[in-house]
């Protein structure tokens, strides 16, 4: 009976360590979509002068699979619903960019639209103000966005779908610190479990051979049987 007692507790830790690798792999899809690090405009900026590019940047490399940006949009939207731009993104590492074109002064929405490294599409929107100086020459708009020719596919979705497919980015990497937290806690149970399955073996017999395993009320019984006998 000794093998089974010493094989027990390297099963107890076969299992946890199946068990911490299932939390790790299942915490690790949660920090696989892209999510918004900066951008040109920045969220809720007042702009003042048109910078070189308009830009989205997120936290890793993005998939454009299409050389040309198919997939991705990054629209320019001014309060009457106008659209701005040739629609031709260029996408580049972790982020994409599309040239400064812009209308008059006044309120402006960015419609953004990605292909994340992990293959999923993610889409978003933020504001921003365009408060140019005198003299600036506004771009016209059209009544809907462009598409670059129709060599970048790079359109929005459609704005009552737009942001229903988002990730926000969190506070901090949720998948890693989940994966670390659920390991950490399933290595504790298996060593608690060890511990107590340990405890429980007995001690080698007087002849230091296979431990004595029968239950304690069997001993005493034994030993007043033994006594009673004349």
């Amino acid at each position: 009976m000794a093998a089974p007692l010493r094989r027990r507790p390297l099963a107890v830790l076969f299992v946890a360590a199946l068990v911490a690798g299932s939390v790790l792999g299942l915490a690790a899809p949660a920090s696989a979509h892209n999510f918004l690090v900066s951008s040109d405009p920045s969220v809720g900026q007042t702009l003042t002068k048109l910078p070189s590019r308009f830009t989205i940047t997120t936290n890793e490399g993005l998939l454009d699979i299409s050389g040309h940006g198919a997939g991705f949009a990054f629209e320019i939207e001014d309060a009457s619903g106008k659209f701005y731009g040739d629609g031709c993104v260029t996408v580049t590492g972790s982020g994409m960019s599309i040239a400064p074109t812009i209308g008059p002064a006044g309120g402006y929405r960015v419609l953004w639209q990605i292909v994340s490294a992990d293959g999923h599409i993610v889409s978003n929107t933020f504001n921003f103000t365009w408060k140019p100086s005198a003299g600036f020459a506004p771009a016209v708009g059209t009544s809907h966005p462009q598409d670059c020719g129709g060599k970048s596919g790079g359109t929005a979705p459609p704005d009552p779908t737009l942001g229903q497919n988002t990730y926000s980015a969190p506070s901090a990497n949720l998948g890693l610190v989940l994966g670390i937290g659920g390991g950490i806690l399933a290595l504790g149970i298996a060593l608690a479990i060890v511990l107590l399955v340990t405890g429980r073996r007995r001690k080698p017999g007087p002849d230091g051979g296979a431990p004595d395993i029968s239950d304690d009320h069997d001993s005493d019984d034994h030993d007043s049987a033994d006594n009673s006998t004349p």
